[in-house]
């Protein structure tokens, strides 16, 4: 019998036989297969991140999406697509996405307690506690965190909470909100800066992720391969970076620098610059305040960037010891920036989702001012203000005036010293004050399309605050981390199902606007977000229901584009052809579409809006006039120190917690294209991508030096255990010759604990081991290394 059994599996007829039966079949009339029909394209603008990229959709029989491609079109991507949006359509067909309103009647946390609730109970369920709150005098009891930040649902959100009387509506972190600090700072605008990057011959990279998407992914793949094309597009590219990311390896060369020191390095050139005289000495004279010795309003003198950056502290001697990186080639890198005309610096993670230090930015803008690219023409501009049409005006309503009155409660409840002189979308700062018991309680909390429960550095602080709020209420399209914690779940459509839209791209210096129009009907009992703010405002009545009168989300962002139509500014880029880089500041562009119905009809058709950039020097707000590196405002709020530098561009880290005797190595995370981060769950698609040194099955991988595991005494593939100040985790080692000595790299957008079994259980959630460190000036939670600890397992 044993011998028959081994006979027929070692011949190959039944595997030939097997072949034949998955041939024949199919042509079985019922077996299961893609439906077929006519196929039509759709386009539309990606709402998955702030990328603003044109896809279009492949629809059978307009009924069913079966593919998402680049617009070749759309001026900002050109016709590719990044790795998230050519898997965007998981979303929407998703298992995990959440079918109906749901109502936990268990335990907070429990699954088997979530129960189907009709919309208009749940939405009733809502406006009645917050209903009761206002009568009670309590409407700073509201909080808020949500996703969005270039799109119109913020200023919706915004305008809710105003209307109801609530100062503690937060975002979550990203660079966007420090930038803007550093504009406030350094211009008197609260603004980001954007870089014309596609015209740079050559860019000095301070970590930005370029290839792995810097601000927006679409936007940075098409530069890239204008860069690579030769000719009068190419550019060089150095990238100064700890690690040997995929931008250092595609990179013209790789300056390897210790974790953290990248603004270091930016001074000791801007110090060469300086000395050699290699630097816009027209520019810092005219239009630059705070590079020579300064005196204030007060008649007080104080010392200048010039000399500030002079001081031994940055000559490439003292760079050198900090970053390792050779004298003679600090000199040469400098010469080589200093000397090269439209040579650019930037900085950044590629996924923009951390702030940064104050004084690294202020340090890489002030080696942007040494070359004179913050001025009309140049390299650094701000994000222009998009003119939409605006929201009605706040009644005043005493009841709102009286929560707004309240103090933010990251500032009202500061647990830790003075608040910040200059105060940002300090989310984790909230998030302390809750935990350790505010002014006054949160009673009620909407999270909008984020997943901090996941996705915020150092996301304890989220679980801790969440023990302290009464109702937690989430507006999400899947069952996440977040979602799964909430006592009320109002879900809501994916992209490609609703109306959204994108304003401004991170990172570009000229003015865009796009609106993601959907490509299908929601296929599932879901609402847009801002149909459900605005049912929640129109039972509450009075004053908040008038602050938000439109039927529909979609018919707000109809007023809203109608405004940008009677401003007569601006054209619709949409055909082929349209170079945005090219626009040169106050360039008048000329509108190209009749009026504001023409404008929406072509814009929910796939076209985008584009205008031209500013001059960043024009109309400044400054107290000088100026664009300031000795920054008055700091001043002005109440900054002080021992010395000028305080109010200068200059560089100091705060080490991480921990000692080195406990904890001798750092960990540094990264992200990568193939890895969604922050609040969106890696598709399995994206997922297949991921190289199996980084994620075999559920292990993921760290990666360190080989002479750093050979003291560990590691191997390739051993299993460890991961530990910081902050938990541990476990993980394998895999070893990576362009991985720093003495630092353990780990990759972020893995170890969900949610959504289905291709997503959860696979790696580890980096966000649970990482430090955040609080920026002295603004607030924020900044993130730049933790020790670490890595044991065998």
């Amino acid at each position: 019998m044993a011998g028959a059994v081994g006979g027929t599996l070692l011949s190959p007829l039944p595997w030939k036989l097997t072949d034949d039966a998955a041939i024949w079949s199919q042509n079985w009339f019922w077996r299961p297969s893609p439906a077929r029909g006519e196929i039509t394209r759709k386009p539309t603008v990606c709402a998955l991140c702030e990328g603003g990229c044109g896809v279009q959709a492949r629809l059978v029989d307009g009924k069913r999406a079966i593919l998402l491609e680049g617009n070749p079109n759309h001026p900002v991507n050109q016709g590719g697509i990044c790795a998230l949006g050519a898997a965007g359509l998981q979303f929407l067909y998703a298992p995990y996405r959440i079918a109906q309103p749901l109502k936990q009647t268990k335990r907070r946390g429990d699954p088997t307690g979530f129960q189907p609730i009709a919309w208009n109970e749940a939405v009733g369920e809502l406006a009645k506690k917050l209903g009761q709150m206002r009568a009670d005098g309590k409407p700073n009891g509201l909080a808020g965190i949500t996703r969005r930040r270039c799109s119109s649902m913020d200023a919706l959100l915004n305008q809710f909470f105003a209307a109801y009387g609530s100062p503690n509506l937060f975002k979550m972190p990203a660079h966007a909100d420090s930038l803007k600090l550093a504009g406030a700072v350094t211009t008197g605008r609260e603004a980001p800066f954007g870089c014309n990057i596609e015209d740079a011959p050559y860019i000095l990279s301070f970590g930005a992720g370029l290839v792995e998407g810097w601000g927006s992914p679409g936007r940075m793949q098409a530069a890239f391969r204008r860069w690579r094309q030769g000719g009068k597009s190419a550019a060089k590219i150095v990238q100064v970076d700890s690690r040997c990311s995929t931008t250092a390896a595609m990179a013209d060369r790789w300056i390897a620098v210790p974790p953290g020191t990248e603004a270091a390095l930016a001074l000791g050139i801007a110090h060469l610059m300086v000395k050699d005289k290699l630097y816009d000495a027209e520019f810092m004279a005219d239009r630059v305040f705070g590079f020579e010795d300064w005196t204030d309003s007060q008649g007080k003198n104080h010392k200048g960037f010039k000399f500030l950056v002079q001081t031994d502290a940055y000559t490439p001697e003292a760079i050198s010891k900090l970053t390792g990186v050779d004298p003679a080639k600090i000199r040469e890198l400098a010469k080589e920036f200093g000397t090269q005309k439209g040579a650019v610096a930037v900085w950044g993670q590629p996924q923009g989702s951390v702030p940064k230090d104050m004084y690294n930015e202020l340090s890489f803008l002030a080696l942007n001012a040494l070359k004179g690219n913050i001025k009309a023409g140049g390299a650094i501009g701000l994000a222009p203000e998009v003119p939409l049409g605006a929201l009605p005006e706040l009644p005043g309503d005493p009841s709102a005036l009286k929560g707004l009155k309240q103090l933010r409660l990251d500032l009202a409840s500061s647990q830790k010293g003075p608040p910040p002189v200059l105060p940002g979308n300090n989310l984790h700062g909230f998030l302390d004050a809750v935990s350790n018991g505010g002014k006054y309680p949160i009673e009620v909390m909407l999270v909008h399309e984020a997943n901090p429960a996941y996705g915020l550095c150092e996301n304890k602080l989220f679980q801790q605050a969440l023990t302290k709020i009464g109702t937690l209420v989430s507006l999400s399209s899947y069952m996440d981390e977040t979602a799964q914690q909430a006592d009320l779940i109002l879900p809501i459509h994916t992209a490609f199902e609703g109306f959204d839209d994108v304003i401004g791209i991170p990172g570009a210096p000229y003015a865009y606007y796009g609106v993601c129009a959907p490509v299908l009907k929601p296929h599932l009992n879901t609402k847009a977000a801002g149909d459900i703010v605005m049912s929640v405002a129109k039972q509450l009545g009075g004053s908040i229901a008038a602050a938000l009168p439109w039927a529909s989300h979609e018919e707000y962002l109809k007023k809203r584009a109608e405004g940008l139509a009677a401003s007569a500014r601006g054209a619709l880029a949409d055909k082929k052809g349209v170079e945005l880089w090219k626009l040169q500041p106050e360039e008048a562009v000329k509108p190209n579409y009749k009026d504001g119905a023409d404008l929406w009809k072509k814009l929910a058709g796939g076209a985008c809006w584009y205008d031209a950039p500013v001059d960043p020097l024009k109309d400044l707000k400054t107290e000088s006039g100026k664009f300031e590196l000795a920054a008055q405002l700091l001043l002005a709020k109440g900054q002080t120190g021992d010395d000028d530098q305080v109010y200068l561009p200059h560089f100091s880290q705060v080490p991480p917690r921990g000692s080195d005797k406990d904890y001798p190595l750092l960990l540094v995370t990264y992200q990568m294209s193939a890895l969604a981060d922050r609040d969106l769950a890696n598709p399995p698609f994206m997922t297949k991508t991921v190289f199996d040194f980084i994620l075999r099955q559920n292990d993921q991988f760290v990666e360190i030096n080989p002479a750093t595991a050979s003291e560990l005494g590691m191997a390739e593939g051993d299993s460890a255990v991961l530990k910081t100040p902050q938990g541990e985790v476990p993980v394998r080692v895999h070893l990576y010759a362009g991985a720093r000595p003495k630092v353990v790299y780990l990759a972020q957008g893995l170890g969900h604990k949610a959504y289905d079994e291709y997503i959860k259980d696979k790696g580890v959630n980096a966000n649970g081991v990482v430090e955040v460190q609080l920026d002295r000036v603004t607030g924020l939670g900044t993130v730049w290394a933790a020790r670490a600890h890595l044991r065998r397992a």
